[in-house]
């Protein structure tokens, strides 16, 4: 496909350029949020889910919370570590092929 053509058929279907500026665009308003941030982000997230059941725990044992409440944040805690850890070993698989990328 030529210069030309493809430019038309960028144009006549609405096709955006993808901008190679180390943003990603993932904000509900349609703000641009850097991958940096959306990494503290999300491990701050994790942080808060994973202290949750020893925050429960506490107060399950002053009679403030139920025990099914409690086995439930740990549930989470559980499911969220395990993404966690698929999703760090996602990343690390892709900068290694990135890595052996020959320029």
């Amino acid at each position: 496909m030529d210069s030309l053509n493809r430019i038309n058929f960028l144009q006549k279907n609405n096709i955006q350029p993808m901008r190679l500026e180390g943003m990603v665009s993932i904000d509900s308003q349609n703000n641009t949020v850097s991958f940096k941030d959306t990494l503290s982000n999300m491990v701050s997230e994790l942080n808060e889910v994973t202290n949750k059941p020893q925050q429960m725990s506490a107060d399950m044992l002053q009679g403030k919370a139920d025990i099914h409440d409690v086995m439930a944040a740990v549930a989470q805690s559980e499911l969220t570590v395990q993404a966690a850890t698929a999703i760090t070993g996602k990343i690390l698989q892709t900068y290694e092929k990135i890595m052996q990328i020959q320029i």
